[in-house]
């Protein structure tokens, strides 16, 4: 008698398929954790290293883009959560393990603040995570949440870009607010899979910034 998947039997595809489907959901938990540490370590580096203007721009939003990735590819809602737990707290890690190479421990390297501003930072990467499972979803729900999730990032860029706001970072504007524009328009239009899903998640993604200058404008 056969083994369930050793061929000849009825539910050998669908084994195959389970197999394949293990397999794929085992590399991505991986490679959330892999990523991780990589931009944890590159985020230790760009501190030290290299010019403010990309440290401003990795830091925070390159851990945001990546926790949307993890979240968005992922098979399910369970390993959403997974992935973007991973990818919350595997830069932590790598930048707590990188700055030993520095002076002491820098907790500019990652989160930028206070402890309690480093674990609003981990609470907030991990939501966006689960968001950007749900961004993918077909409908006008996956396209306004796309949007949201690009909206929030562009209302935080806007308010280190402009003197006078409580974020207010010199020499922000202009180029790193292009860089993080552009890469969050750039995720947004990927999240979905269609050109009116886009233009809808692209409109959304406006409300928020909109509603900040005419709210709290800087002036």
């Amino acid at each position: 008698m056969p083994l369930p998947g050793a061929g000849g039997e009825p539910g050998y595809e669908g084994f195959a398929e389970y197999d394949r489907r293990q397999e794929r959901i085992g590399r991505q938990v991986v490679a959330a954790f892999a990523l991780g540490l990589l931009f944890g370590v590159f985020g230790v580096v760009a501190t030290h290293v290299l010019p403010i203007g990309v440290t401003a721009v990795f830091n925070p939003y390159g851990y945001f883009l990546l926790a949307v990735y993890v979240g968005g590819t992922a098979a399910g809602i369970g390993w959403a959560a997974l992935c973007s737990l991973l990818a919350a707290l595997a830069p932590l890690v790598a930048s707590m393990a990188g700055t030993l190479l520095f002076e002491g421990f820098d907790t500019r390297a990652w989160g930028g603040g206070s402890a309690i501003e480093t674990n609003v930072l981990l609470v907030a990467i991990f939501g966006y995570g689960l968001a950007a499972y749900v961004a993918r979803r077909d409908g006008i729900a996956g396209d306004v949440t796309a949007g949201l999730l690009g909206g929030v990032l562009l209302a935080d860029a806007a308010d280190k870009a402009a003197p006078g706001w409580v974020e207010y970072v010199p020499g922000f504007w202009l180029w790193p607010a292009a860089v993080v524009a552009l890469l969050v328009m750039a995720t947004i239009a990927l999240l979905r899979g269609n050109t009116a899903g886009r233009a809808r998640a692209l409109a959304s993604a406006l409300v928020i910034p909109a509603a900040v200058i005419l709210l709290a404008p800087p002036w």
